[in-house]
């Protein structure tokens, strides 16, 4: 789907994502339109991975992002970043991030950018060749199911990102009563352009990892975020990036919980292109709270 901007001109994704630069080492992410609410944490994770990777030589792309979320952000605040040097190497250059917003810090972030080098190769990860062209839009997917279709559009507005599912989401299972075990899988591809460069095309494949990931653990309890008494909030996210990863073509996210217990859930997932190719790996854990 193109989106064109208030000029006519094609809008890409980093338009509302990029940060403004204030100074060698100092950004700034704008304040979104709307009401208020909670900043999804892939934008300010997304944010801060291009705040660091425009201090960092081009021939490094981005191989892995540790993140800890210490406090919601608000969206109708601008959240600074500043990028601290730690490191250049021959081969790595280590990059940390701080996020304040109205004078808190709100997100940290470990990256690290590596040389391009070639080596042993592997990987475990499949999916079922699936075509995601040949799989229906949500419209279809939950056709005479108008809650479930409602948040699906709810939330591709919001992310700016189309989905398809190969089976149903957690979710629905949980709205139907039911309870299912801790797995889904989702295709994903960004509603508009991202620009051709790798640290663009990382930047939103680290916007789009946090999508739907926590819920993934509510499956074998039949229960929601929107539920009553249930509070929930990431934790700690962590991207390992293997190949780079096109996300404004489709993608498969393999998404599962291995562990929930303590008040906290543990989850992980896996991107791959249409190919089979494993791009990113990730983890994260979560507040699960029950009230």
């Amino acid at each position: 789907m193109t989106v064109l901007d208030e000029s006519g001109r094609t809008a890409t994704f980093l338009d509302s994502l990029a940060p403004a630069t204030l100074g060698e080492n100092e950004f700034r992410g704008l304040a979104q339109p709307g009401p208020p609410r909670r900043t999804y944490g892939g934008r300010i994770a997304a944010q801060a991975l291009l705040a660091a990777g425009s201090t960092v030589p081009a021939d490094r792309p981005v191989h892995s992002a540790q993140t800890s979320f210490l406090l919601p952000g608000n969206t109708t605040q601008p959240i600074d970043f500043t990028v601290g040097r730690t490191r250049d190497g021959e081969s790595f250059s280590t990059r940390t991030v701080e996020a304040v917003q109205a004078g808190r810090l709100i997100f940290t972030m470990a990256a690290s950018f590596h040389r391009r080098e070639t080596g042993l190769s592997h990987q475990v990860a499949t999916h079922d060749g699936t075509d995601p062209d040949r799989l229906p839009d949500v419209t279809e997917t939950f056709a005479g199911d108008e809650a479930s279709l409602r948040w699906a559009r709810t939330l591709r507005d919001t992310i700016g990102a189309d989905l398809r599912f190969p089976r149903l989401p957690v979710r629905v299972y949980a709205m139907r009563g039911e309870t299912t075990p801790p797995h889904q899988s989702i295709w994903l591809r960004t509603t508009s352009p991202v620009p051709d460069e790798e640290p663009a095309q990382a930047a939103g494949l680290l916007y789009l990892s946090d999508v739907l990931l926590l819920s993934t653990a509510l499956g074998p309890h039949g229960r929601t975020f929107q539920d009553a008494g249930i509070q929930f909030a990431t934790l700690t996210h962590s991207v390992w990036f293997h190949a780079p990863l096109r996300v404004d073509d489709w993608f498969l996210y393999n998404q599962s919980s291995r562990w929930s217990g303590a008040a906290r859930a543990l989850c992980q997932g896996e991107m791959l292109d249409r190919t089979g190719r494993l791009c990113a790996t990730v983890a994260q854990e979560g507040l699960v709270r029950t009230l």
